[in-house]
């Protein structure tokens, strides 16, 4: 699981979907994601897009407390799959339904997000 692995782990994003519509590729490979035993950082460029604590639990879940802004407090809930060595989040934010699958139909407001490692 993601906790067996040396960390902080880097990843860079391959593609996102968001609520139906897939990221232009620039934007989405803009995207970088840090995982630290306890914290999940999402950044493009120097701003940071999502900081948050979370745990995993078996089955796949990654349950995401959001440590910074609006998000502070809320808990949002994810899936995640590793696939061909890519890491393949599905989320939606604090409020929103958890995705049942991996994923982002129209009007679900679910993010569908896919990683490769970039090594430490």
């Amino acid at each position: 699981g993601v906790q067996t692995c040396a960390l902080p782990i880097y990843w860079k994003c391959k593609s996102a979907v968001v609520d139906g519509k897939a990221l232009p590729a620039p934007v989405a490979e803009a995207l970088r994601l840090k995982l630290t035993e306890k914290k999940f950082t999402t950044t493009k460029g120097d701003e940071v897009l999502f900081d948050s604590s979370y745990r995993t639990e078996a089955g796949g879940k990654i349950f995401m407390m959001g440590t910074e802004g609006n998000m502070t407090g809320k808990e949002a809930t994810e899936i995640y799959k590793f696939e061909n060595g890519e890491l393949v989040l599905c989320y939606a934010l604090p409020g929103d339904p958890t995705p049942a699958g991996f994923e982002s139909a129209a009007g679900s407001k679910a993010y569908l997000t896919r990683w490769s490692r970039m090594g430490h």
